[in-house]
């Protein structure tokens, strides 16, 4: 019997990040190789294609599409719009013209990485773009940076002022190149140039700006060069003297400075690099990864002090790898702002806003649309066969992807934290995440804060129904939504949202009990919450557990002086008498200090009251002589933990209390304070040692409250979010200490567990409490 061959149209459209990264080109290379004929173009939803052939065929073309798409392509879906039998309409396969439609569904890519086939000609002096420092193709380049509008062509780019030459132009147009309809597609005839500037932006006489720059960096000069998604301070990390005067300019003390190197190799003699720590060094979105020290001769005591890792990142565009390559194992390469303002990305406000710092300017003229922060990770080993990402800012390479959102079809804007702030616009199933923003207190900041906002509802074509904000009265951002006067506005609680953010990233619905460790949240009592047991889901949540309240003297002056709480919590143990302990936190202090303190503590006089985790540690930190006054956010606990020796020769666990009162439970520290007094003046502990011990205790801690709740609730899913667990050694003992009790433990995969975090689970919260306020 003949052979029946079905012969169909089918059209199709597909949604994801497929603009930008190669899609077309691969759709029409596919479709010829199943012998189909159609047309694919971008349109305002994603990428449309209609092929006409037999089914077979089709079917496999479809399956390429769904799991053989470009490295930098996410398929998100492939939906089948319209089929009919063949009337043999198309004789050929085709790429059409975008089309821009009025509803708008497409997802950009993120800036990528410089790919290894434009690497390789850029240092191929036979190659027409050799040593070119703005090279691309499809496969790599900027991308969420230089977009103004969509669809992503470069009308709407910041490339639209560069008309393409004849030959770039004929790549653009050709098929089957590889710069086939790459939109920041240059060399030097037609693209971008560096250029390079004194310190108060006169041009420097050079024929060749970057062989000039590889020599002032040699001679110990500060350079401020332009990258991706805005400036970096550029020092050498081999000139002792260079490093030391970069600290004194910019006013960082002791805060860790970022590495970048151009080659894997180059990293291994200054860190020490795991299997999972290589694969997320030369992943896409080349992040900074914080990685262990070695000892080595190559990098200055003065980069990461007090600290025993270094954050590193591999060179992620051409202009990087010419300056580094060949010349540097490591250059310093930290982003460039005054102290808590933004990164510069304008080159008028970078000569204006870097004098006194930068001693030269490496700039270029293809404009920066998006400032765009690195990002930072880590590698987490929790067993032999578990490894983990932990994202600690998300920005540059993994920004604007989305996160899956089931949590209903209402448009959401959420506004995020007041620190590390991201804000989060939803749209049927996906979250969009911002970039770090930072610190809204910052006006700055805060200014960068409403343009994101008006960029991402642009680009993305999202009209929120409902706006999210913290609970706190006084946050700009809460100021912000209560402004937008035609929104309803949702406030959530900080810790509820940490919760929440941790469950959308886990797919998961409620009920769970929420482990929720961090620095401040504003409670619904009024204080600082930040040591939380919650339970609960997206509409709701309770306290079920909380470290009992110590005191704050002086308020946000104790976050920076950790001895203060140190203090505090040994007063409301001691009182008047906790002068007359010999130990160095009391012995360093003159009598008035300690009296006015005293004082302080005892009258609560600016003395809030806080249950916060991140702030138990930096007391810890200070009690034990660890660091007493810190330097930048974080710096008590994090040299807390790399304190740690671990000691197996006795029970480590220190005292403390789980009481229970009217359903909720709280945990009682000052047995633990009072055991590490006595402790400290045995002398027979190192500092190390008891940091170990109270690691351990805290980690007993989680578990054994835990463990009460489920047994009064039932709850076993469990959720793990906060600052605090950035602190590797916490995160990765909780973890295994509850899966041993049977929990099912769930940890942040996609975003920041700290408050970077936080839109995403406002964002989730409103609209599920939307969605309950508004059902039929």
């Amino acid at each position: 019997m003949k052979k029946v061959i079905n012969m169909f149209i089918k059209k199709y459209q597909v949604k994801g990040i497929v603009q930008g990264v190669g899609f077309r080109p691969f759709v029409y290379r596919i479709a010829k190789k199943y012998h189909l004929n159609g047309w694919v173009l971008n349109d305002s939803n994603g990428v449309l294609i209609e092929v006409e052939g037999e089914q077979d065929n089709i079917t496999h073309f479809i399956h390429d599409i769904e799991f053989n798409s470009p490295e930098l392509a996410y398929v998100q879906e492939v939906k089948l719009i319209e089929e009919q039998e063949s009337d043999n309409r198309y004789s050929s396969f085709n790429i059409l013209s975008s089309q821009k439609h009025s509803s708008r569904q497409t997802l950009i890519s993120p800036d990528t990485y410089v790919c290894n086939e434009c690497l390789e000609e850029l240092f191929d002096p036979t190659n027409r773009r050799f040593r070119y420092p703005f090279i691309n193709c499809t496969n790599c380049g900027p991308r969420y940076s230089i977009i103004k509008d969509i669809p992503y062509d470069r009308p709407y780019t910041t490339m639209a002022k560069f008309p393409m030459c004849k030959e770039c132009d004929k790549e653009y147009k050709d098929i089957l190149d590889r710069r086939f309809h790459a939109q920041p597609n240059a060399c030097w005839k037609c693209g971008p140039q560096v250029q390079l500037k004194t310190s108060d932006g006169t041009n420097v006489p050079t024929d060749n700006p970057i062989e000039k720059t590889i020599d002032l960096l040699k001679k110990g000069k500060i350079l401020a060069i332009k990258g991706l998604g805005g400036y970096h301070l550029v020092v050498d990390p081999m000139n002792h003297e260079a490093v030391k005067e970069l600290r004194k300019r910019k006013k960082r003390d002791e805060k860790p400075f970022a590495l970048m190197s151009s080659e894997l190799d180059d990293v291994k003699n200054f860190a020490e690099i795991t299997k999972n720590e290589e694969a997320l060094l030369v992943s896409k979105e080349r992040p900074i990864v914080l990685l262990n020290k070695k000892k080595n001769e190559y990098i200055s005591s003065d980069i990461a002090p007090n600290n025993n890792t270094y954050g590193v990142m591999l060179a992620y565009t051409p202009l990087h790898h010419l300056i580094l390559r060949g010349n540097f194992i490591a250059l310093i390469a930290t982003s460039a702002n005054v102290s808590d303002e933004p990164i510069v990305y304008k080159d008028v406000v970078a000569i204006e806003q870097l004098k006194g710092i930068a001693d030269y300017y490496l700039v270029h003229n293809r404009e920066i649309f998006t400032r765009v922060d690195d990002s930072i990770v880590r590698g987490i080993d929790l067993d032999e066969e578990i490894t983990k990402l932990q994202i600690i800012r998300r920005a540059r390479g993994y920004v604007p992807n989305p996160i899956d959102f089931k949590e209903g079809s209402t448009n959401v804007l959420a506004l995020g934290a007041e620190l590390k702030n991201t804000i989060c616009l939803t749209k049927g199933e996906k979250a969009f995440i911002s970039h770090h923003i930072g610190d809204l207190k910052n006006y700055k900041i805060y200014e960068s804060f409403k343009n994101t906002i008006a960029h991402l509802q642009k680009i993305f074509e999202i009209s929120p129904s409902v706006i999210a904000s913290d609970l706190h009265p006084d946050f700009y951002s809460t100021k912000y939504a209560f402004d937008q006067n035609a929104l309803p506005v949702v406030q959530v609680q900080h810790h509820h949202a940490h919760m929440a953010s941790c469950m959308v990233d886990n797919q998961l619905n409620g009920p769970v009990l929420g482990v929720i460790l961090d620095g401040t949240g504003y409670g619904d009592d009024g204080n600082i919450w930040g040591g939380e047991f919650l339970i609960g889901d997206f509409l709701n949540y309770q306290r079920a557990a909380y470290i009992d309240y110590f005191q704050l003297p002086g308020g946000d002056k104790a976050v920076k002086e950790p001895y203060r709480i140190a203090l505090g919590i040994l007063t409301q143990i001691y009182g008047e008498q906790v002068k007359e302990l010999p130990i160095k936190i009391i012995s360093e202090r003159n009598n008035f200090e300690l009296d006015v303190l005293i004082k302080m503590i005892q009258k609560a006089i600016n003395s809030p009251l806080t249950s916060s985790m991140g702030r138990l540690f930096d007391a810890v930190s200070a009690l034990l002589g660890v660091r007493e006054t810190i330097q930048y956010e974080g710096q008590a606990a994090i040299e807390l933990e790399q304190a740690i020796e671990i000691n197996d020769s006795s029970n480590p666990l220190l005292s403390y209390e789980i009481v229970a009162s009217n359903g909720i439970r709280k945990i009682d520290i000052k047995p633990m304070f009072k055991e590490l007094v006595s402790l400290i003046l045995k002398d027979k502990y190192t500092k190390g040692e008891l940091s170990y011990r109270f690691h351990y205790t805290m980690v007993q801690m989680i578990t054994e409250t835990c463990k009460q709740i489920r047994q009064e609730t039932g709850i076993n899913k469990l959720v793990l979010s906060g600052g605090v667990f950035l602190n590797k050694f916490l995160l990765v003992e909780t973890y295994k200490s509850l899966k041993a009790c049977k929990f099912e433990v769930y940890m942040h995969k996609q975003v920041p567990t700290n408050d970077g975090g936080i839109s995403l689970g406002q964002a989730a919260i409103a609209a599920h409490r939307y969605k309950d306020t508004h059902s039929v």
